[in-house]
């Protein structure tokens, strides 16, 4: 999946030239076959490639063979493939030159090169305008050269460091007759395709289903209800088991659609929740979000929120209300815990909002709390998802208690996760609900 923009750049009639740049091994070949993958549906490309063996994977595009003695020879074999695509086609050909350097030694026997990659460009670029063709030529050269200002596009590839982690980018240096909705993208190689993310977004679908549940992989795991994720757990969250997600800046709650699918799964299981949402979601917000998923057999009695309540009002009997006193709301939530733990028996799922109880109590009365809920947990079946956010406090002394440490951040305003405990890559989130009901994809940004 290659940027919207750059679809819409090669969507115009008339042909247009794209300079790819970037370091070696930035993934410069696989994206401009991801291109070829859009745009010469009907055959109508010509790749051209000193440098790689028509054998490998690359080899399902017409090439031009051949020696190229010189830039006359190359241009009359390039003009007879391009007057045979006009003549079986009425779609504009594009022309690929894997790499504008490796060509211009192919086709000189000098050793001045870039001089001969100089007028290489030029002849290109004219003939390319003569026979209404794209033309998409490969650099690794970094630098602002005339080129450049040549073409109407430029795109660069990069492999950035995220937390000690590599993660590529792909970014939109010129675009000609395209309007920027983002000059930056992420991107992945994995499977040995290009794959750009699109901002992260969640759209319910007008119908909803509840989906059926995912049994625990192991007996000493429960599902997350994610296959991605439980694949990285190796079988999902570990009984008695205290596991930290940590939310930088301008995440926002769309870390909470990674979280959606457990609560689902464990109420379809017959399984008991307990939550103290995050600062800024409330219970109701919750059921809203959840029950549709679940239907409300799994979720009243099931599941019960926690939050400070003024009694005077009504209170939704999945509801209890905290009072603002620390010690008191612990009270009240223990009761409710081993009240579930009765009914439904183990393991039940707590989701505790580590910046709603700084806010409430204070960091310094939660540390001790929370400290022996991660201890208490550890010695049961039970499991808790903790929540910390940027900028808290709670959230250095809270690690070292935790099972599992994530991060979630925003990169270009796509959402990705990455372990500390365990370490491991960086992962894009994806969230669709094409079968009514949410489906999180982990994504490896490799």
């Amino acid at each position: 999946m290659i940027p919207g923009e750059v679809k819409e750049f090669f969507s115009s009639q008339y042909g247009k030239s794209l300079l790819v740049k970037g370091k070696p091994g930035t993934g410069k070949t696989t994206f401009v076959f991801g291109v070829l993958d859009d745009i010469c549906s009907e055959g109508n490309c010509v790749y051209i490639s000193p440098r790689i063996d028509k054998s490998s994977e690359y080899g399902k595009y017409p090439w031009i063979e051949g020696d190229f003695n010189n830039n006359e020879d190359f241009l009359r074999m390039l003009a007879s493939r391009i007057k045979v695509i006009w003549e079986s086609s009425d779609t504009k050909p594009v022309i690929v030159v894997d790499s504008i350097d490796s060509l211009s030694i192919a086709t000189t026997r000098s050793s001045d090169w870039k001089q001969n990659k100089f007028e290489l460009e030029r002849l290109l670029f004219d003939f390319a305008r003569k026979v209404n063709a794209d033309l998409v030529m490969i650099t690794e050269q970094e630098d602002v050269t005339s080129l450049d200002y040549l073409v109407d596009g430029v795109v660069f590839l990069e492999i950035a460091e995220l937390s000690g982690r590599d993660i590529r980018k792909i970014n939109l240096l010129k675009m000609r007759g395209v309007e920027l909705s983002q000059s930056r993208y992420p991107f992945t190689l994995d499977g040995g395709s290009f794959r750009s993310f699109e901002p992260f977004t969640v759209s319910y679908p007008e119908q909803m289903q509840v989906p059926h549940p995912l049994s625990d992989p192991e007996e000493n795991k429960i599902s997350t209800g994610i296959h991605d994720f439980d694949e990285i757990l190796a079988g999902g969250y570990q009984k008695g088991s205290f596991n930290l997600f940590e939310i930088t800046s301008g995440v926002g709650d769309s870390f909470y659609s990674l979280l959606l699918p457990t609560f689902i799964n464990h109420l379809n299981l017959a399984r008991g929740l307990l939550s103290m949402p995050t600062e800024g979601t409330s219970v109701e917000t919750e059921k809203r979000m959840i029950s549709p998923f679940t239907g409300n057999d799994h979720f009243h009695g099931q599941f019960v929120g926690f939050e400070i309540r003024d009694l005077k009002g009504r209170i939704p009997a999945y509801i209890e209300p905290f009072s603002g006193n620390v010690y008191k709301d612990m009270d009240i939530f223990h009761k409710s815990k081993n009240e579930i733990l009765r009914q439904y028996g183990s393991p039940v799922l707590d989701y505790i909002g580590l910046d709603s109880m700084e806010y409430n109590y204070g960091w310094e009365n939660i540390g001790s709390i929370i400290g022996q809920m991660a201890s208490i947990t550890k010695t049961t079946e039970n499991v808790v998802l903790a929540v910390t956010k940027y900028g808290q406090r709670i959230s250095e002394s809270v690690a070292h208690m935790a099972t599992t440490h994530w991060k979630f951040e925003n990169v270009d305003k796509t959402l990705v996760m990455y372990g500390v405990v365990p370490k491991t890559g960086i992962f894009a989130v994806q969230m669709e609900f094409v079968s009514g009901y949410p489906q999180v994809s982990l994504i490896p940004m490799k």
